[in-house]
């Protein structure tokens, strides 16, 4: 009879235990499609598509991130209130999307010729740490790589002929 009323109380527990695997398997399988697993025509279309349905969020996020990066210490301090370093890093993580950064071109958001300057400053915030911006560990009064980053986007801004180096903060919502 004890045994039986052991079965009764265990049951539910294992039941919910093995529920909840199964829910934790089921949210953990995530599948990119490659571009073996559908026709051409399909999934460059398609990719294309979705891409080009938000390139203005991203030339809007790209011009952010540039203008962000022309910030010195004290402009940047002025607006450390609104900004932090973990967002500067979460918005150059664009730069790594090829596909997003494709959409920018093939939309003539950004002309072709600006394409070794963008690969040339994707290259010089690749040397900064993801850690770093995360924790926010950058000098931005010392740090030579922060200067070749300061540098790069004011560069690719001049040459976009961007004037405006501000940013209305008010409008500015952290992704």
């Amino acid at each position: 009879m004890m045994i039986i009323l052991y079965l009764l109380i265990l049951f539910p527990i294992f039941l919910k235990k093995y529920l909840d695997y199964q829910d934790s398997q089921r949210n953990r399988v995530y599948h990119t499609p490659s571009e073996s697993d559908h026709t051409p025509e399909y999934s460059t279309h398609d990719r294309n598509l979705y891409y080009d349905q938000k390139s203005q969020d991203y030339f809007n996020r790209f011009i952010r991130c540039l203008i962000f990066c022309t910030y010195d210490d004290k402009k940047f301090n002025s607006v450390a209130d609104c900004l932090s370093l973990t967002d500067i890093g979460d918005d150059l993580r664009m730069f790594s999307d090829r596909e997003e950064i494709e959409s920018l071109f093939r939309n003539n958001f950004i002309s072709e010729p600006l394409r070794p300057k963008i690969a040339d400053f994707k290259k010089i915030t690749d040397e900064v740490d993801e850690e770093e911006w995360y924790f926010e560990s950058i000098d931005l009064s010392n740090d030579e790589r922060w200067k070749k980053i300061n540098a790069a986007a004011e560069d690719v801004l001049t040459e976009m002929n961007i004037k405006e180096r501000d940013f209305d903060f008010a409008l500015y919502v952290p992704r």
